[in-house]
């Protein structure tokens, strides 16, 4: 399989889909839904729904079950993204190339955009999914992105920018603000599908390893954190060690997860 022509497929099925959700021909609300689908739409590689499709598949599922969720997934990745480049976080002027939303909107305008796509993502969860599935998909969700994932890792972060991080410190700042949202991907493509509880928690172990190792790498080529900390070669040795774990998750999916195993290969090796 040509994994860079593969994920450039699924991209581009989900910004479709994306552009779908994010359209509004009400005049009531052009400032805000310009300013969401400004940022949604800005790019990216789209790893997180992605990999809810390709966890949906290889749990017996089709990409039609998969797609509100790994849009949901995508809207939830964006709005963090707005809010971390706010003046009173990370104070960024440019995101993947041109100005933040803050720069073009206002910052209230881009806060409250940030704000919105949250009840947006669990609205299509709860109106497209299964109520039983939606209710599991829904927590997952919510839980990953609250006080125990993102905005809990967002917090220790900022406590901890003007000091040391450990090595313990700094992986569990990963894990909340990062590796989270990775393992959520993952297991709301299992919910998605429908599969059993040894099936989705297989799922998480997947995609918690996989973004442990992706934040990683993304310190690698960024020359930051983890690889600033603890040197570039421990950082790739664990990099590498971790997508290992990642891949051996899938034992259980046999055949049907050969896709991502193909993607955590890909990934490993990245060079931007």
């Amino acid at each position: 399989m040509n994994v860079n022509k593969h994920l450039e497929g699924s991209r581009k099925l989900v910004d479709g889909a994306l552009g779908k959700y994010l359209s509004s021909k009400e005049k009531a609300y052009r400032t805000i839904y310009k300013a969401m689908r400004y940022s949604v739409l800005a790019g990216g590689k789209r790893i997180r729904p992605i990999l809810v499709i390709e966890s949906t598949k290889a749990c017996g599922g089709s990409i039609k079950d998969a797609m509100p969720t790994a849009c949901a997934v995508e809207m939830i990745h964006a709005y963090s993204l707005i809010h971390d480049d706010l003046p009173s976080m990370d104070n960024d002027d440019f995101r993947r190339g041109r100005p933040t939303c803050h720069k073009v909107f206002g910052e209230a305008n881009a806060i409250l955009a940030g704000d919105a796509l949250i009840p947006l993502a669990l609205n299509i969860l709860s109106k497209e999914m299964a109520p039983k599935r939606a209710v599991a998909a829904i927590g997952e969700l919510s839980d990953a992105i609250g006080t125990k994932g993102m905005v809990g890792g967002q917090v220790l972060d900022l406590e901890y920018k003007n000091k040391k991080k450990g090595l313990a410190t700094l992986i569990f700042i990963n894990r909340l603000k990062t590796s989270r949202l990775f393992e959520a991907s993952a297991k709301l493509g299992a919910i998605a599908a429908g599969a059993g509880q040894k099936k989705i928690d297989a799922m998480g172990r997947f995609g918690l390893y996989f973004g442990t190792s992706y934040q990683i790498i993304d310190d690698i080529l960024d020359k930051d954190d983890y690889a600033k900390a603890f040197g570039v070669e421990k950082a790739r040795r664990d990099s590498e060690a971790l997508m290992k774990k990642a891949i051996n998750s899938l034992d259980i999916f046999g055949k049907n997860a050969d896709t991502l195993r193909e993607i955590a290969a890909y990934f490993l090796k990245r060079k931007s």
